[in-house]
C-alpha cells in the first residue's frame, strides 16, 4: 500500500465517519482543525489501526498533540504497514 492509497482511505474514514467535510481536508490539516474533539481524535486513531490492520505505538502519535497534521498520521501509517509487510513476509 502506498502513501497516496493511505491517504486516500483517512479522506474516506473522515468523511464517512466523521462527517468530515472534503473541503477542509488537506494534508497539513491537523485533527483539531478538521473539527475533531478530544474522543473524536482518539476514535479515529482507533479506527485508522484497524482500517491498516495496525497498531501505532502512543510514543508514535499521540493525537491530543498540537499540531499532528493528516500528512504526519499517513506517514506512521505508512512506515508502521511497511514494517507489518515486512515481517509478514520473514515467516513465509
Amino acid at each position: 500500500m502506498n502513501s497516496s492509497e493511505i491517504y486516500s482511505n483517512l479522506i474516506d474514514l473522515l468523511k464517512n465517519k466523521f462527517e468530515v467535510s472534503i473541503e477542509k481536508i488537506t494534508p497539513t490539516s491537523t485533527l483539531s482543525e478538521l473539527g475533531l474533539d478530544s474522543l473524536s481524535l482518539m476514535e479515529f486513531v482507533f479506527a485508522a489501526e484497524d482500517a491498516f490492520s495496525i497498531r501505532i505505538a502512543e510514543e508514535d502519535l499521540d493525537p491530543r498533540q498540537i499540531g499532528t497534521t493528516l500528512s504526519d498520521i499517513s506517514n506512521i501509517i505508512e512506515r508502521m504497514v511497511a514494517i507489518r509487510q515486512a515481517s509478514s513476509k520473514k515467516e513465509i
